[in-house]
């Protein structure tokens, strides 16, 4: 499951789409805005895949070498960190039964494998790690987990590689790292492989986030012009294009989402400000904000659910 701030990051994306097209089929739109909310699931999926994809990288470097005439047995030794890890062939095999899983490919990154290994190689917990002679399954899950949380956690090459395959990659990290943590469980001597579910049109977050675009869509025009009541000497066409659509998105939280308190509604896309606006928007989108807040208001025209009030 995602979360609300990447629904609310990929509708923003999708309405500057929007925004910047001539193109008035809503529908598009709304098309466009589930397959990135439902990309962030296909590269979760090709991302569980890295170690068995580094595996099969070392597992190669050992048969060139062990084809040789002398073969060199201490290169042999040094890639074969990954071979008793049975786990990471778990993990692959239950890849292979999702079709999410292909829309990414491996290939780009083939080049960068030497160096990951060598990456891995090089930390305390792989030296501590090729210790254990046969490694049960509890030792096998904390190696992989460790394998994760030091690319994904520490290693910028790693993640600015990652970016390259998939440029939303810093704004999905969040939710990919966390499901990630959660892919195994071991029983006894019982491994389970908990896959995240993939995303469905009618789950919580995408109906969420298709009334988003929607009701900003529509109101557009309504909404320059509350806008324009509140922000002196500024006339909403003078204002930045990502603030302006930031402050949309927060009519429509303010206006038609009466379950979602609006102190959320303001930190929320507060924070999205500083990510993806200029420098000093996030002063000036507070300060409106604040205002249309005070204005709605005013006039009785924010409803929120008692739970949505705190």
């Amino acid at each position: 499951m995602i979360s609300r701030r990447l629904v609310r990051i990929k509708t923003l994306q999708t309405l500057y789409s929007w925004n910047q097209s001539e193109e008035v089929d809503l529908s598009i739109f709304s098309k466009e805005l589930y397959s990135r909310i439902q990309e962030v699931h296909d590269f979760y999926l090709f991302l569980l895949d890295f170690p068995y994809q580094l595996q099969q990288f070392a597992l190669d470097k050992q048969e060139v070498e062990k084809n040789k005439y002398y073969p060199d047995k201490s290169k042999i030794q040094y890639y074969s960190l990954l071979n008793n890890t049975p786990l990471i062939g778990k993990i692959h095999q239950s890849l292979l039964a999702h079709d999410e899983y292909t829309t990414f490919d491996w290939s780009a990154l083939a080049g960068q494998m030497d160096g990951f290994y060598n990456t891995l190689k090089s930390w305390d917990f792989s030296s501590d790690y090729t210790f254990f002679l046969e490694p049960n399954l509890q030792q096998q899950k904390e190696f992989v987990d460790q394998i994760f949380f030091a690319f994904i956690e520490t290693n910028e090459a790693f993640n600015n590689s990652l970016e390259e395959i998939n440029p939303s990659w810093y704004d999905d990290m969040p939710f990919a790292f966390r499901e990630i943590q959660r892919i195994s469980t071991v029983d006894r001597d019982r491994v389970k492989i908990n896959l995240a579910p993939s995303i469905q049109p009618k789950d919580e977050e995408v109906l969420m986030g298709a009334q988003l675009l929607s009701k900003t869509v529509n109101n557009s025009k309504m909404y320059e012009e509350l806008i324009g009541t509140v922000t002196e000497n500024w006339d909403p066409s003078r204002i930045a294009v990502m603030d302006l659509l930031i402050l949309k998105l927060t009519l429509t939280e303010f206006l038609h989402f009466p379950d979602v308190p609006l102190k959320v509604t303001i930190n929320e896309y507060l924070e999205i400000t500083k990510n993806y606006s200029t420098p000093n928007s996030s002063k000036f989108v507070n300060g409106i904000m604040d205002k249309l807040r005070i204005d709605l208001e005013g006039k009785g025209q924010i409803h929120k659910s008692a739970r949505g009030m705190k």
